[in-house]
């Protein structure tokens, strides 16, 4: 006979945590929770790891981010405006919040990517429109310091 004593089975690791339903007790939880609960029977096997993450399409982490891409967007299409209606400060706002949420979203948990993209995005956007905003003022002060020569 054998001296080694039979190893017990390891043991099976737990799963991480599911996405909750909504817990409000409004018609808009009760609402979203059908909606839910109702495409949940179709989301493929491949699919439901990310549709079980904290930070999934079941929970608010995922649709926030979704729909401040349109930030994003607002801010690609003020590139065709003219320089000179760029809000500075508007714009030195949406660049600093895109910047501090950057670096938040990898601070929480669960770390949510989707939202550090989108204010990575938001940042950037704001910085270029601030850069063009600074760029028409040193043209425009430039102009007016060539002025004054040219007309004697």
């Amino acid at each position: 006979m054998s001296s080694a004593a039979v190893q017990p089975p390891p043991p099976v690791p737990t799963p991480p945590p599911s996405a909750a339903p909504s817990a409000g007790k409004g018609i808009h939880s009760k609402l979203y929770n059908g909606m839910i609960g109702a495409a949940d029977k179709f989301v493929p096997a491949k699919l439901r790891p990310l549709w079980m993450h904290p930070a999934g399409p079941k929970t608010i982490f995922f649709w926030a981010p979704v729909f401040k891409w349109g930030l994003v967007a607002a801010g690609l299409s003020d590139l065709a405006r003219p320089a000179d209606t760029i809000s500075v400060s508007g714009c030195a706002a949406l660049a600093a919040t895109g910047i501090i949420w950057s670096r938040y979203s990898l601070v929480i948990i669960p770390k949510n990517y989707s939202l550090f993209a989108v204010n990575l995005f938001v940042g950037i956007t704001q910085v270029v429109q601030l850069a063009r905003a600074y760029h028409y003022h040193q043209s425009q002060e430039k102009l007016k310091q060539e002025q004054p020569v040219a007309q004697n």
